[in-house]
């Protein structure tokens, strides 16, 4: 299938798939909240059944998020796919993404469209550029994971919002932050191998934005260009797709 023609079908084509369900995946620190008032709230008024979740890391308490791994939330994915009436399309952000592709080989999926995912090779390469361009940044991030609450008192990291981005949305993702899971955080250095002949390339859509120094575009690129899938990069736009005002 032609990468061109297939990110055209799954951007536009509305009318040939809404009997598909759309399952909206988050990214760290957030949860089934962050697709509200955006890309969820579209898709309904296009006729879709969409469905969302959140990965537990973020919803429990600290002992208990810091005993859940990579491999729980992978479990949770794949449970709530299932649960849906047919294989749905992914719309997966960031860590989300890394798990919805490891998702995807084990359960069927109609197709995949990530949004700055993690790539598959691990965020290692994302932090040194982020470290490169501002290690204050980098430094803030890691605190977040570990502590959200902080990121209601200083800026956030470089890349994590832009000047494209709506303030009030902004401002409201970063109140809803929640800490994330250390050992699912520290699996993103060093991610499980992808099944990749389990994938389906030509119906995988990946996103980025140049604007992103969370997960830059290259390292989006890294990952569709293994598998061999489309890529699309947006100009300015940051790593938090659903607060921009363009989104």
């Amino acid at each position: 299938m032609n990468h061109s023609n297939l990110a055209t079908q799954l951007l536009n084509d509305t009318d040939a798939i809404t009997d598909t369900p759309v399952l909206f995946i988050p990214g760290a620190l957030t949860g089934e909240w962050i697709w509200q008032n955006n890309f969820r709230e579209y898709f309904d008024q296009q006729g879709f059944s969409t469905h969302a979740m959140s990965f537990s890391g973020p919803q429990t308490t600290f002992v208990k998020r810091n005993t859940i791994r990579f491999e729980d939330y992978l479990e949770e994915c794949v449970a709530k796919i299932r649960s849906l009436e047919s294989p749905p399309i992914l719309v997966a952000h960031s860590l989300g993404g890394l798990i919805a592709m490891h998702a995807a080989t084990k359960t069927d999926v109609h197709a995949m469209v990530l949004l700055s995912p993690v790539p598959h090779s691990g965020v290692a390469g994302s932090l040194t550029k982020l470290g490169r361009k501002s290690p204050l940044s980098l430094l803030k991030f890691m605190t977040v994971v570990v502590d959200a609450r902080i990121a209601n008192y200083a800026a956030a990291p470089l890349g994590i919002y832009s000047e494209t981005c709506d303030e009030a949305s902004s401002l409201e993702a970063t109140r809803r932050l929640r800490s994330e899971s250390l050992p699912v955080m520290l699996r993103l250095l060093a991610p499980p191998t992808l099944a990749q002949s389990k994938l389906d390339a030509d119906r995988i859509l990946f996103m980025a934005a140049t604007g992103d120094h969370i997960i830059p575009p290259d390292e989006v690129e890294k990952t569709a260009n293994k598998l061999g899938s489309p890529f699309k990069v947006y100009d300015g736009l940051s790593h938090t797709f659903q607060v921009e005002r363009s989104w």
